[in-house]
């Protein structure tokens, strides 16, 4: 995939198990914790396709995601509707190459305004992605 502002991606191996990389993804309450430029998340009843939860920036906005696609112990994706149109999808995969489980988050902006979001947020969110991957590999690997 050729890498934009409007949709990007990176992968960081992880030396823990599975299990602890997939509950690491799934622990939404603290997703802050890895995710600099989140104040504070959270999710309505069972991680699952369908489920609904929201979001605090750094800025301040209160955003809405549902989860979109869930394959357990795989992958989930998650589409967060922007407020001046369009959504922000994130995709996260896990992927086991030579016993290593390697951890992919790729960020999308959709719809007729993805050329803006991505000029707008997408910059910001693709300079901070290698240090929040990062983050989220030291909180993976401490449990």
């Amino acid at each position: 995939m050729k890498q934009s502002n409007h949709h990007f991606s990176f992968t960081i191996p992880v030396n823990t198990t599975k299990a602890n990389v997939w509950q690491t993804l799934l622990d939404v309450q603290n997703w802050h914790k890895w995710d600099t430029e989140l104040l504070e998340a959270s999710i309505e009843g069972i991680f699952e396709k369908g489920a609904k939860g929201t979001m605090k920036t750094k800025a301040g906005v209160k955003l809405k995601f549902y989860i979109s696609e869930f394959i357990p112990n795989q992958s989930y994706t998650f589409n967060t509707i922007m407020p001046i149109g369009g959504d922000l999808v994130i995709k996260r995969t896990l992927t086991e190459i030579n016993n290593e489980i390697h951890f992919t988050d790729d960020i999308a902006f959709t719809g007729f305004l993805k050329y803006i979001l991505g000029f707008i947020l997408g910059r910001q969110f693709r300079k901070v992605l290698p240090e929040v991957m990062h983050n989220f590999k030291e909180i993976a690997e401490k449990k």
